[in-house]
């Protein structure tokens, strides 16, 4: 790749496998539609919608009712592509589950530890209702996505480390063993590099549609403050999971060059909280749906990943697992390096990648 390379191709569509979209409760965060305004800037045609929203998805009711909201936000941005939804897993609603997961625009069942970053009634801490869980979305052929963070280790402790991601990791591949031919497995935000050790080892063992997800935050950012703007609150870089080591950063990076880990997703998990509630409250929580497409571009540019990479893992690793249609068409865009001055929500949101110098797609070229 040219080292002053002032063009990149980008996949038609690109997919947003991990998007917290709000609105409802939360309008005063952001809104769906305002997500996905800001998302179609940058040919982000697909998100995947989290349920931990208030009031939390964890009925076909509250589900189709979002769809719908979601749907409507979607058009009002121009994006055409049907949006999805996860369902949030509890320990007693696995009928509510089953009937969702039945519906296209269903991504498919979100499985939170009892008691993290979860509202309303989500969370599981049943190992059978997990159980039970995995084959809901084994029967209807959709995704079985996981916020690995054990609650014991989190409570003893204070706070999201390592070892709870590492020990929950373990937990769910373990009870996914009987499985593992048949279930679309995904770990969500993987941030260090001892899990994505274990994910590739167990893809080495026969676990056929188990799929890393790394988010934008834990490729740019780590716990040492680097790319961090002087003077920002830390709060505003706290996250679940939370930003580790430069080491661990460096090796997920790695990964998205080596052409040989194939089963790999990027989402944002892009999550507003405002200035305010970030200072009072020290919510966990980063937005990063804008800066996705740049800090992909960027990486590929530093670190010499093609094009057809870059689709893969923006796009189509997503389409494979979702069963998503989408376009094979690849778009070249002029793109410029400049210092990150993005606002979300209209400045409501603190953006802690502002300062951060980045490669942006600013036109499509024919």
């Amino acid at each position: 790749m040219d080292s002053q390379i002032k063009t990149f191709r980008l996949p038609e569509d690109i997919i947003d496998t991990h998007i917290h979209l709000r609105g409802r409760e939360e309008s005063y965060k952001t809104t769906p539609s305002q997500i996905l305004r800001e998302a179609a800037q940058y040919s982000i045609t697909v998100g995947i919608a989290m349920p931990n929203t208030r009031p939390s998805i964890d009925s076909f009711q509250t589900g189709t009712s979002y769809l719908r909201e979601i749907d409507t936000a979607a058009r009002t941005a121009g994006i055409i592509k049907p949006q999805r939804l996860y369902i949030g897993a509890t320990d007693n609603n696995f009928g509510e589950v089953r009937n969702f997961l039945k519906i296209s625009q269903a991504a498919g069942v979100k499985l939170y530890p009892n008691g993290q970053v979860t509202t309303g009634k989500l969370g599981v801490a049943k190992e059978s209702s997990i159980l039970r869980h995995m084959v809901n979305a084994v029967e209807a052929g959709k995704v079985f996505a996981v916020h690995c963070a054990d609650p014991a280790i989190f409570e003893k402790k204070n706070g999201d480390t390592i070892e709870g991601e590492v020990k929950y990791l373990e937990k769910i591949l373990g009870l996914a063993n009987t499985l593992r031919r048949w279930l679309k497995l995904v770990i969500c935000h993987v941030s260090c590099r001892e899990s994505a050790e274990l994910i590739l080892q167990a893809q080495k063992e026969g676990y056929r549609h188990l799929y890393m997800e790394l988010a934008p935050h834990y490729l740019w950012f780590d716990n040492t403050g680097t790319h961090w703007q002087p003077g920002l609150d830390p709060v505003f870089y706290k996250c679940y999971n939370g930003l580790r080591g430069p080491a661990d950063r460096e090796f997920l990076v790695s990964l998205l060059a080596n052409e040989n880990v194939r089963n790999i997703l990027i989402g944002s998990d892009s999550a507003c909280h405002t200035h305010k509630e970030k200072l009072e409250k020290g919510l966990g929580g980063i937005p990063s749906h804008q800066e996705l497409v740049p800090l992909v571009i960027t990486l590929a540019k530093r670190h010499r990943i093609s094009e057809q990479r870059v689709a893969d893992l923006i796009c189509f690793n997503a389409a494979k697992i979702f069963s998503l249609d989408v376009s094979r068409r690849m778009v070249r865009h002029r793109v410029e390096e400049r210092v990150d001055d993005l606002q979300y929500n209209h400045g409501t949101v603190t953006n802690p990648w502002n300062g951060s110098k980045l490669y942006f797609p600013v036109e499509r070229l024919v």
